[in-house]
């Protein structure tokens, strides 16, 4: 194992979108559809996106991907604005959040492309399905088997020794980072509490060539870049 050169498949850096309109108190009187089940970023969430897209600002990310409820989108775009080369948006609906139900968000992508003009529909996704991936239930294996079809699909898509960034939801992000942790079926005892933008990196690599495992978390729901921030 000593003389194994060790080789990276994959650097994963999976984020939580900023501060969203749906995680403050509220009084959501009069609201219409879209601002209840898919709110939008606060003026803190876009402050929290700015400076998580000024952080890997010298970081070139391969692909970026997102789910298409707009809070992610958002956050997502203000890290592609820091990129030193423009690169569209891949939308991937295994992103959705946990426990969205069909009544849950109706966003377009013409609403998508109001805030990035470049976001497209992740390759091989059917573009006569959904943009919204719906729990039929609400059980947690469910929920480890999509986080696995993510991961999965990022896999095979993306080739060795990519950067890939990952916008996400609070919920969902916690069963990918359990998937890749090991677990498969139900949550182990502790919970994560990942805050609004808060960084995930995991690198994996090439089955047996690293000796501290094929799959290595350099940390986790890391929040250093928000205290750059005078807010």
């Amino acid at each position: 194992m000593s003389n194994i050169k060790p080789i990276i498949e994959l650097e994963l850096y999976i984020i939580r979108h900023g501060q969203s309109m749906g995680n403050i108190e509220r009084n959501t009187d009069g609201l219409s559809h879209e601002e209840l089940h898919d709110p939008r970023l606060t003026e803190l969430g876009k402050n929290q996106a700015i400076l998580c897209g000024e952080r890997f600002k010298n970081v070139e990310f391969d692909a970026v991907y997102s789910s298409a409820l707009l809070r992610a989108v958002e956050t997502a775009t203000e890290i592609i604005k820091k990129q030193s080369t423009e690169k569209c948006l891949k939308v991937l609906p295994y992103l959705t959040e946990a426990g969205v139900s069909e009544e849950y968000s109706h966003s377009s992508f013409t609403e998508i492309n109001k805030i990035n003009k470049n976001a497209v529909l992740a390759d091989d996704v059917d573009p006569t399905k959904s943009l919204f991936y719906y729990n039929k239930t609400s059980d947690e294996g469910d929920l480890f088997e999509r986080a696995e079809k993510a991961i999965e699909y990022i896999k095979s898509h993306q080739r060795e020794g990519e950067k890939i960034a990952i916008v996400s939801h609070a919920a969902f992000i916690t069963y990918l980072v359990f998937s890749l942790m090991g677990y498969k079926k139900e949550c182990p005892f502790y919970d994560l509490d990942f805050k609004n933008t808060g960084v995930t990196k995991v690198t994996i690599y090439k089955k047996g060539t690293n000796k501290y495992g094929d799959t290595v978390f350099e940390f986790i729901n890391d929040t250093s870049h928000l205290f750059k921030g005078d807010f």
